[in-house]
């Protein structure tokens, strides 16, 4: 049956259908079962979470999994690849489950961040094809790995940080997709990685439906860590890595913004930036008095205009 659909040219529409369908049918069967989030200590309004079902990565990760595998056809290097996002999934599951350790948590995101950079240096190409300059640099494969670790470490943790208002972390993975598969496309770069942008992408519909202001289910850390493995190798499978810093870059200041503050206070012993909120969406929630609803819609609108202004751009350069 299904490598009837392969060879039909509506397999792209039927597998993301399905999936779609898949998603929604597991969510309302499942989220009863996840755990309840125990609210964010230091997170403006943090409490307000307290006691929603949380850990929803599991669900519609899980279910991406099932429909690339069933309408796709994986090779071994690509399901290495998503053992590693599988592996960051659940971690984050554990965790949210009963709360690690700071260390833990630490070395779990290290382990998997070298598993992902090493297994990425052997299926992406060894070079940046940097488009707006006309240049490729060739990298030796332990730098490689050393970078791409990097890359996957701060994604991961930008993901995390980023996903503390309804719908933030969401809405800005899905602009973020959506425009390194046409980068992707316009660069004649497509990949098996593409069929997972699309995927990815579809699943975030449905977990977004109950996401909404005011949300009834919380992705956890099982969703935003498996999606900064994924921003990561899509950034990776580009050719241009370092075009994660502008397709990314509301993460990016979102999330980095905490990890840059805490390094340099940590670093320093001294107090840092102590009248910028970090992450950044709760310093809009508190000092400037933005809803839920207008961080999350100023974030995507700024966020589809820098995406735009790429595009554009790339498209120029290009033609």
């Amino acid at each position: 049956m299904f490598t009837y659909l392969y060879q039909t040219r509506y397999w792209y529409l039927i597998g993301p259908f399905f999936t779609l369908i898949f998603t929604f049918v597991s969510i309302h069967h499942q989220n009863k079962r996840l755990p309840s989030d125990g609210g964010r200590a230091f997170a403006v309004d943090g409490a307000s979470a307290k006691g929603k079902p949380t850990s929803a990565g599991v669900i519609f990760i899980s279910s991406m999994f099932v429909g690339v595998g069933l309408f796709s056809r994986v090779t071994w290097e690509y399901l290495l690849l998503y053992t590693c996002a599988m592996a960051a999934m659940i971690c984050g599951y554990l965790d949210d489950r009963k709360p690690w350790s700071a260390t833990m948590k630490g070395l779990t995101d290290v382990v998997i961040a070298i598993g992902s950079g090493t297994l990425a240096s052997f299926l992406f190409p060894l070079s940046i094809d940097i488009y707006m300059l006309d240049m490729v640099i060739d990298i030796p494969q332990p730098l490689y790995i050393f970078l791409a670790s990097c890359l996957v470490w701060v994604s991961i943790n930008f993901a995390n940080a980023s996903d503390g208002v309804d719908g933030l972390c969401g809405n800005l993975t899905m602009v973020s997709t959506v425009t390194f598969f046409a980068m992707t496309v316009m660069t004649h770069r497509v990949t098996m990685m593409n069929n997972v942008m699309l995927y990815l992408c579809v699943v975030l519909l449905v977990y977004l439906w109950y996401n909404c202001h005011p949300s009834t289910l919380l992705m956890g850390d099982s969703g935003s860590q498996a999606i900064g493995v994924f921003l990561a190798f899509f950034a990776m499978a580009s050719g241009n890595p370092f075009s994660y810093i502008i397709i990314c870059l509301p993460l990016v200041l979102d999330g980095g913004s905490s990890l840059f503050k805490l390094a340099v206070c940590r670093i320093t012993k001294k107090k840092f930036m102590s009248k910028i909120r970090t992450p950044l969406h709760d310093h809009c929630r508190k000092e400037w008095s933005w809803a839920n609803q207008m961080v999350t819609e100023r974030f995507t609108l700024v966020h589809l205009m820098i995406e735009g202004a790429y595009l554009l751009l790339l498209y120029f350069k290009l033609s």
